[in-house]
């Protein structure tokens, strides 16, 4: 049993991501990273090559499924990516989507704002990326489960939440 939580807004990049980091993005948005349990930063060399070979359905090895590993957002996928135009980045509307400003804070730090993670990476994948955005925008968001309602805060590449209205004690 579990709850999902829904999203309404955008968080704007600015400036815009080029063609290369919007097709990176948009496929490590299917990646599993649950694939990469030792380090929380693993990245595959192109997600959508990952997306082909590992099926979703794929237990870890030894069996049962591997969780992701320290850092590391839910299991898994990412539900943020960014828009076709690279303008924004979005809520995929996945079930079960509960861990939004953590991922939304991985992406930033890892893939957009200016010297990210990934920017010292040193690999091909990233040769195109820029890495010199900063993410703003308000998205407003409500837990299934306890209907309590928050905004999920950028400002220059920073991400906070704020509770609007507490959510009820106990929804079961």
């Amino acid at each position: 049993m579990g709850f999902s939580t829904s999203y309404l807004g955008r968080l704007d990049i600015e400036p815009r991501l080029n063609n290369a980091e919007t097709e990176w993005l948009r496929a490590f948005r299917r990646t599993q990273r649950a694939f990469h349990p030792d380090d929380p930063y693993a990245v595959p060399m192109h997600p959508s090559a990952e997306h082909r070979t590992h099926p979703l359905t794929k237990p870890a090895p030894g069996g049962g499924w591997c969780w992701p590993g320290h850092g590391q957002t839910g299991l898994p996928r990412c539900d943020w990516e960014p828009c076709v135009d690279g303008c924004c980045l979005v809520w995929s509307g996945g079930e079960k989507s509960n861990t939004a400003a953590m991922e939304l804070t991985y992406l930033v730090e890892r893939f957009l704002r200016p010297q990210a993670r990934a920017s010292t990476d040193g690999r091909d994948d990233f040769a195109e990326f820029t890495f010199d955005h900063h993410v703003d925008g308000i998205i407003a968001a409500e837990r299934g489960d306890t209907r309590e309602l928050f905004l999920i805060v950028a400002r220059d590449n920073v991400i906070t939440t704020q509770v609007l209205i507490p959510g009820d004690s106990d929804p079961w």
